[in-house]
């Protein structure tokens, strides 16, 4: 059985972020890129060599 109601309600939402779309990826990658920066200092400071 399907909750229409439930999918309505997830399609609303998925519609009301549409327009901040391009605004979000690029708040996703920034986030994503100084999570993986920093992961990548860790490791040198743990005495892994970095990768070029």
């Amino acid at each position: 059985m399907y909750n229409w109601d439930l999918q309505n309600a997830i399609i609303a939402f998925v519609d009301t972020l549409r327009p901040n779309g391009a605004h979000q990826h690029e708040m996703y990658m920034s986030a994503l890129y100084a999570f993986v920066d920093m992961q990548s200092h860790l490791l040198e400071l743990l005495g892994f060599p970095p990768v070029p």
